[in-house]
């Protein structure tokens, strides 16, 4: 059939006929086409107005667990907390869990939350007690790095006058 057709020698009697199904023919295979659509967005709603929805501020700060207590609390036994630090070198990172500051419009304010993913968008969101700032990885600690002095803590503190107070012969 394509020999004549290449040749000029075509005539509709060597077509096959179409079905009554074939309404389209599609030279290019389905099954790999890309996905067009676009991902879900995160739907979280402000704990204390439901009807509201929160907007990130931040970026997320992980949360990782040192301590086999720590796991215990997250319902593990304790040989398997063990046994789970042992293998992350008493680090484990904890998947599906982060602190975040969110914006809420009917609160006027942004605050920190504690949110737990359990599937792919389902979300709990609960306030961050003080430990947990402890578990967070990035962030700066309250108390100050404990290998700086305090001399170089209060140097690095002293900035305007005050801290030029010091070099007079500048």
């Amino acid at each position: 059939m394509w020999p004549a057709v290449i040749e000029g020698n075509f005539s509709p009697e060597m077509a096959e006929p179409l079905h009554q199904d074939d309404q389209k023919i599609s030279l290019v295979d389905n099954s790999k086409k890309r996905s067009r659509k676009r991902s879900k967005r995160r739907e979280l709603l402000c704990p204390r107005h439901p009807e509201q929805r929160l907007f990130s501020v931040s970026a997320k700060y992980h949360l990782y667990v040192t301590e086999v207590g720590q796991l215990m609390l997250r319902g593990l036994s304790k040989r398997r907390s063990d046994e789970l630090l042992a293998a992350f070198n008493r680090v484990l990172p904890l998947n599906g869990e982060w602190l975040e500051c969110f914006w809420c419009d009917h609160c006027q304010n942004s605050s920190w939350w504690h949110v737990k993913r359990h599937e792919a968008l389902d979300y709990t969101l609960s306030p961050v007690p003080r430990e947990l700032w402890e578990q967070a990885t990035g962030v700066i600690r309250v108390e100050g790095n404990p290998t700086v002095s305090d001399f170089s803590r209060r140097q690095a503190r002293a900035t305007g006058v005050t801290g030029l107070r010091q070099y007079n012969f500048i």
